[in-house]
């Protein structure tokens, strides 16, 4: 089934974005290596991420896989300096002392629909990547037509890449920080676009600055979403 126009008439985008949130994290344990775990949205100092992928501080986590699938070239890689203040998140609460490594955000109407919203959200993800944190964000709304894509790569000191008026898009970004948490890291993106009526592609997360990383299946956990809570969009 093709992605449809979000916000629909027929379904609340709240609705089915609480619900596709859940989908995802499901996918994402069954597949994730061993001392990582996904949950749903939390608020950690100030921030309140949909999907939150977390490490165990005292597992060190899967080796890499000789198995991984191939990538294609990054869309781009800038450096970024570190944030004011380090660590700005690091453990994840005081009860689970796992260390949060990769967050999703499935972009909402509210994110777009002004420049102060779009400037929020690039600084949240800026601030994300300066700490270490890999991001993915996932824009399936076609309206408002704000660009937050635009505006993130112009905040990240590149000209900005247009990717055409009705084109939305899915962009995971691996931080790389040095071993100075004092000096600058390097950030890289891989960008997939697509339009109303094409399915959803499946992108990296990554999970450490090796590149160690899962593949999420969007599509599949769309359409899941769709059975599960009856959804019938126009």
């Amino acid at each position: 089934m093709p992605l449809h126009h979000w916000p629909n008439p027929r379904v609340p985008w709240r609705s089915f974005h609480n619900h596709w949130i859940v989908r995802i994290v499901e996918q994402l344990n069954g597949v994730l290596p061993p001392g990582f775990r996904a949950r749903p949205t939390e608020l950690i100092v100030g921030i309140e991420p949909d999907v939150l992928l977390l490490q165990e501080a005292d597992r060190p986590g899967a080796q890499p896989a000789a198995n991984q699938p191939e990538l294609a070239g990054a869309t781009f890689t800038v450096t970024l300096p570190p944030p004011a203040e380090l660590p700005m998140v690091g453990v994840y609460s005081a009860y689970d002392t796992s260390r949060l490594v990769a967050i999703i955000e499935l972009i909402s109407p509210g994110n777009k629909d002004r420049a102060e919203a779009v400037q929020a959200f690039v600084e949240k993800v800026v601030f994300l990547l300066q700490d270490g944190v890999h991001v993915m964000t996932v824009d399936i709304i076609s309206l408002p037509r704000m660009p937050i894509r635009q505006a993130l790569l112009i905040r990240l000191g590149l000209n900005e890449q247009a990717l055409g008026r009705d084109r939305l898009w899915v962009s995971s970004y691996c931080a790389l920080p040095g071993e100075d948490p004092r000096a600058h890291l390097t950030v890289r993106e891989w960008a997939y676009d697509f339009a109303v009526g094409d399915p959803l592609p499946t992108p990296p997360l990554f999970l450490r600055a090796d590149q160690l990383r899962v593949m999420v299946d969007l599509e599949a956990s769309y359409q899941a979403t769709l059975q599960a809570g009856r959804y019938e969009p126009a």
